[in-house]
C-alpha cells in the first residue's frame, strides 16, 4: 500500500443572472436617474481587490495568491525547521516561482500541441489516486495539505498532460538495449542490493482508545486478519490488513519501527496522519546481492528515467529560450 493523498453549479447561475441583467440593462436605464434620487444614502462602489502578479509567462500570469498558497504546501511538506532560516527561505521561494514558470511553460506547449485528457481518463487517475488513502482520511490529508479537493484534481490533470507531452518527446527515443543493461549494472553492481524486507499487517482506526482495546483483543489470541476485515479503515483491510513486502523507507516514516519488531510481535499503536496503526510482523527476508536477471526490470526502468528527465530537460530549456518571460516582483 503507499500512502502518498466539485465544484457545485452557483457560478453557473451566476453568470445566466449576469446575462439577464446584461440583456435588460437598455430597457431600464433611463429609470435610473429617478432610482438614484429615490436614495437617502449611497453607499460607495465596492473596492476590488488588487491582483498582484509575480511574473507573466508568454502573456499568462502567475499570481502572488497562487505563489503563496504553493509556497504554503511548500512549507508543511519541509517543516518549518527546515525553512526557518531567512536565506533559505529566498532560495525555496525562487526555486517554486521557476517551477512555477516551467509549469506554465508546459502546459502551453500542450495545449498548443492539443494535448489533452478526457473526463473520464481524469476521473480515473484521480480513482486511483484515492485509493492510496485509508478510509476517511482524504480530506485530512488535504487540510494538512492546505489544498481543496478542486485543487487537488486540477494538479493530477496537469501532471497527466505535463507526463504525455513528455512521452510524445521521446517517441522513437527510448531504447534500452540489453548491452545498455549489462554495461549499467557492471558499472554499478554494488548498488544491486536487495534491501532487508518485511511482510506485515495492518490494522487502522480512528482512535487511540479504539487501538489500545484492539490491540488487548490481540494479545488474547483475536485473529489479526478477522479484525482488521472487520474494523481496519486502511485499503488493504478485505485482505485482512496485509501490507505484502516492503523495505525500510518505502512506507511513511511512522512505519520504520516495524523493522524493530520480532516476527510474530505485535506492536503499540503508532500514530500517523491516517489513524492509529496497529502492526504485526509476519516474516524478513534479509538483505542480499542480485544478479543481472534480478536486476534487468529495474535498470531498464533507471535507464528509461534518465531518458524521460533528459527530454524533460531538453523540452524546458526549449521552451524557456522562446518564450516572454517577465519577472514583477522580487520573492
Amino acid at each position: 500500500m503507499s500512502y502518498e493523498l466539485r465544484v457545485g453549479s452557483k457560478k453557473q447561475e451566476a453568470r445566466s443572472k449576469k446575462n439577464f441583467v446584461s440583456y435588460i440593462l437598455p430597457l431600464v436605464s433611463c429609470l435610473l436617474p429617478l432610482f438614484i434620487a429615490c436614495q437617502k444614502t449611497s453607499e460607495p462602489p465596492p473596492v476590488e481587490k488588487e491582483v498582484k502578479v509575480v511574473a507573466i509567462v508568454n502573456g499568462e500570469k502567475i499570481t502572488a495568491d497562487e505563489f503563496e498558497r504553493e509556497f504554503s504546501v511548500l512549507r508543511k511538506k519541509d517543516g518549518p525547521d527546515e525553512i526557518a532560516e531567512m536565506e533559505q527561505a529566498q532560495t525555496l521561494r525562487k526555486n517554486l516561482l521557476n517551477q512555477l514558470i516551467e509549469k506554465k511553460l508546459l502546459l502551453q506547449e500542450a495545449k498548443k500541441l492539443n494535448i489533452s485528457a478526457t473526463d473520464a481518463e481524469l476521473e480515473e487517475a484521480v480513482r486511483q489516486a484515492e485509493a492510496d488513502y485509508p478510509q476517511d482520511t482524504m480530506k485530512e490529508a488535504m487540510r494538512n495539505e492546505g489544498i481543496t479537493r478542486g485543487e487537488w484534481k486540477t494538479k493530477i490533470g496537469e501532471n497527466i498532460l505535463v507526463e504525455r507531452l513528455v512521452t510524445e518527446q521521446l517517441k522513437g527515443k527510448v531504447n534500452v538495449s540489453d548491452n545498455d543493461i549489462g554495461l549499467y549494472f557492471k558499472k554499478n553492481f554494488k548498488d544491486f542490493v536487495k534491501p532487508l524486507q518485511v511482510r506485515a499487517f495492518q490494522i487502522v482506526v480512528k482512535s487511540e482508545e479504539e487501538a489500545i482495546n484492539i490491540r488487548s483483543d490481540l494479545l488474547r489470541g483475536w485473529g489479526f486478519g478477522d479484525i482488521a476485515r472487520e474494523k481496519s479503515i486502511g485499503p488493504e483491510a478485505e485482505k485482512g490488513g496485509d501490507l505484502g513486502f516492503f523495505s525500510e523507507g518505502e512506507m511513511p516514516q511512522e512505519f520504520d519501527m516495524i523493522f524493530k519488531l520480532k516476527t510474530g510481535e505485535i506492536s503499540y499503536p503508532v500514530k500517523t496522519p491516517y489513524g492509529y496503526h496497529i502492526f504485526k510482523l509476519i516474516e524478513r527476508r534479509e538483505a542480499k546481492k542480485m544478479d543481472i536477471s534480478e536486476a534487468r526490470e529495474k535498470i531498464r526502468r533507471i535507464l528509461i528515467k534518465e531518458k524521460y528527465d533528459d527530454a524533460l530537460n531538453n523540452l524546458i530549456t526549449s521552451l524557456k529560450s522562446s518564450a516572454s518571460i517577465e519577472i514583477k516582483e522580487t520573492l
